[in-house]
């Protein structure tokens, strides 16, 4: 039953050269790991770690390590998404064995902004097992031939939970569950097709769509933390939630770990919060006039917020006459956000800006009540018009569909593959 376990766990935005570390079990001699599908490292030994280059743009793509045995056989295998949303906190199962048979099982925690893991749960099929204070647990003695259901929560200081499943039996070990994943499109406004059944395709393969949605809506609103007084009281249709974000890097670091940088957001408001009251809301305590805004890194991290429980959703970036001190550019977000199908929605409150037109597009002056009317009115149109679909294949999968012109459903996302 031998396992390839990640420790390191990519829960953010990763460009650039990055070391991975794997826990590899005893009977395995040698791994390869793959990004989006590529070769980028061979493992023979220990430390099983190596240093992966991510590249310059924000691509989702999967990370995969697959296991070999001394033989060349295929014995395993892990993955991990990246530059999609993921929970804040995700945890690993690791299972150390004596004769071929689980004798311990080893949680492993990592949290987006670096807390510690605090407690844990551990549970075999229906039998609840102790956990340690290291967050090992002895298993129980059980039939390994069957396969065997272990179930871990483990939870941080902030109170976020991760939760992972395991299905275990002789000779294999694998994450349980099947792959469901929300594909967010665009309606023609014609009638919606009576069934989905030949509507969607990927790779010139046919996705099963299994339901069709007009849930809730997401929108996060970068802007500045000074005011943008208006008077009139615009709101956004309802069923929408709303959530700030505050372009003010937070440095977090942790012993061992790479710097995390956060950026302040405030709770999600509801559609009691007029669209001028939102504009004017302050970030608490206030940044020192020296602070550094990265308003195009905090568009990209307000898009994988946008991503969460698969949601009708839009990104606002009110542009600012602040300096914007980013480490990525604005293309390269762009293109992110339309891999990921995240519409974005440019305002300036300060007039008419023809010098951010090339970085950013179109911008609607919202600087004049009409003006913020149509703003406000463009994105509901935008909104009001998306549903969501559920489709029968990986996130990465459902990134790539194309729809079939007759069901009058586009897919908002335009992924492409990286080029290499």
């Amino acid at each position: 039953m031998p396992q390839v376990i990640f420790l390191s766990l990519f829960l953010g935005l990763i460009t650039g050269t990055q070391s991975v570390e794997l826990q590899v079990d005893a009977a395995v001699r040698s791994v390869r790991i793959e990004l989006g599908g590529r070769e980028v490292a061979r493992l023979d030994k220990a430390p099983w770690s190596a240093r992966v280059d991510f590249g310059s743009e924000l691509t989702p793509r999967d990370l995969t390590a697959v296991a070999f045995d001394g033989e060349g056989h295929e014995v395993g295998r892990t993955s991990q998404l990246i530059n999609l949303s993921r929970p804040p906190a995700e945890m690993e199962i690791i299972i150390r064995s004596e004769g071929q048979q689980p004798v311990e099982a080893e949680l492993v925690g990592r949290h987006r902004l670096h807390k510690e893991p605090t407690t844990a749960k551990l549970v075999v099929d229906n039998t609840a097992v102790r956990v340690g204070r290291d967050f090992r647990a002895r298993l129980p003695k059980v039939d390994w031939s069957h396969p065997h259901l272990v179930s871990a929560e483990m939870e941080f200081e902030d109170g976020e939970i991760a939760k992972r499943d395991v299905a275990i039996e002789a000779g294999f070990s694998g994450s349980a569950g099947s792959e469901l994943a929300p594909m967010l499109v665009m309606t023609n406004g014609k009638k919606q097709p009576d069934s989905l059944d030949g509507c969607f395709s990927a790779g010139g393969s046919p996705l099963r769509a299994t339901a069709i949605e007009n849930g809730d809506a997401f929108v996060v609103m970068v802007k500045d933390p000074v005011t943008h007084p208006r008077s009139a009281e615009l709101r956004f249709d309802s069923g929408t939630a709303l959530r700030i974000l505050w372009p003010v890097p937070r440095p977090i670091n942790a012993p061992g770990e790479p710097t995390a940088i956060a950026f302040p957001q405030s709770v999600n408001h509801g559609n009691v919060s007029s669209v001028s009251w939102l504009l004017s809301e302050r970030l608490s305590p206030p940044p020192s006039a020296t602070e550094p805004r990265q308003f195009t890194d905090a568009v990209a991290v307000a898009a994988m917020s946008s991503l969460e429980r698969g949601r009708r959703r839009a990104v606002i970036l009110v542009v600012s006459k602040a300096p914007d001190r980013s480490l990525y550019s604005p293309p390269v977000v762009r293109r992110y956000l339309e891999d990921v199908g995240v519409p974005l929605f440019v305002w300036s409150a300060d007039g008419p800006r023809p010098d951010l037109a090339a970085a950013w597009g179109t911008i609607d002056d919202i600087s004049t009540t009409a003006g913020l009317q149509a703003a406000v009115g463009r994105l509901n149109d935008a909104l009001t018009r998306q549903r969501l679909v559920w489709v029968a294949a990986d996130p990465l999968t459902a990134l790539k569909a194309e729809g079939a012109e007759r069901c009058g459903l586009t897919p908002v996302a335009h992924h492409q593959a990286p080029k290499s």
